[in-house]
């Protein structure tokens, strides 16, 4: 897993991160005879990750399908977008969410049934022009958090949304990695191959919250090579990791996101290591992953 190795430390840096919490308080062409009018493209929301704060370009937006770019201010990371129901604060949820990675399972489930996640993406390495993207439904209007998951930031940036539901379309998937099952059971289901480069889309299907880490393997790697590793609750890389892989931010039950990606073609293994609310394990370690190709 050797970078990955750090996304169970995704869900750590989580909490380290919000903690910041607490001290805040497109058109329709035309139709022709000879063509249908295209749909209108998802809006969009310019974040940029700096060393003191997370800027966020429009404050006011419509609720609807959006689609977040995110570029590199001096600070990298990975950006999530959520959003805290009512009645459950700041504060709350900047304890719960450093607890619940430390066996407690009551702040686990305070978490999964007052925060909605709503995706998130790698801030880009340092020199890399070009912003990482992701989209998902803005569903709800209100206040949306935008916190910075990937390396122990304080800094949070805030947008509100309200108005009438943008009809935008998010870009077409190419391939596609979702989760399903109950609490204590999840999984994931992917095709035999997705490409290697493209659009993902991920729904999760579950009852808890979840996020897709893809990490390369060797192309001999089995199921039971896995739950071989997960047996010896070993910190250390397998044996069998390879460096490449990619992965995207914590996405709630009942929600879409897609989101861009390019990895190298080969075997890869997904994981989730959100800690499930039955006993506080992350999911992968539960046997929660699956083998698949990217091609």
């Amino acid at each position: 897993m050797q970078r990955r190795t750090a996304a169970a430390g995704t869900a750590l840096v989580l909490a380290a991160s919000v903690t910041g919490l607490a001290a805040t308080s497109g058109s329709a062409q035309a139709t022709t005879h000879h063509s249908r009018a295209k749909a209108p493209a998802a809006q969009v929301e310019k974040l940029t990750s700096s060393r003191k704060a997370i800027r966020v370009a429009t404050k006011t937006i419509q609720p609807g399908n959006t689609v977040f770019k995110v570029y590199r201010g001096g600070k990298g990371g990975e950006l999530q977008v959520l959003r805290l129901k009512k009645g459950y604060s700041m504060v709350q949820a900047s304890k719960d969410l450093g607890a619940m990675f430390n066996g407690n399972v009551k702040a686990v489930r305070r978490v999964d049934n007052n925060i909605v996640f709503y995706g998130g993406i790698d801030v880009p390495g340092a020199g890399v022009k070009a912003p990482n993207q992701w989209g998902v439904d803005l569903d709800k209007p209100g206040t949306y958090l935008v916190i910075n998951i990937g390396n122990n930031s304080k800094a949070v940036g805030k947008f509100t949304v309200k108005g009438h539901v943008h009809r935008g379309a998010l870009p077409q998937p190419t391939g596609w990695v979702n989760a399903t099952g109950t609490p204590g059971a999840n999984k994931w289901v992917t095709p035999a191959s997705d490409p290697h480069q493209g659009w993902m889309k991920t729904t999760n299907n579950a009852q808890e919250p979840h996020f897709p880490v893809l990490n390369q393997v060797q192309e001999s790697t089995t199921n039971q090579d896995v739950e071989d590793y997960i047996a010896t609750h070993t910190q250390a890389p397998p044996s069998w990791a390879l460096p490449g892989g990619t992965e995207a931010g914590v996405i709630s039950p009942g929600h879409t996101m897609v989101w861009k990606y390019s990895a190298p073609a080969g075997k890869y293994i997904v994981m989730c290591f959100w800690p499930s609310k039955t006993d506080g394990e992350p999911h992968f370690a539960m046997g929660m992953f699956k083998l698949f190709h990217l091609s």
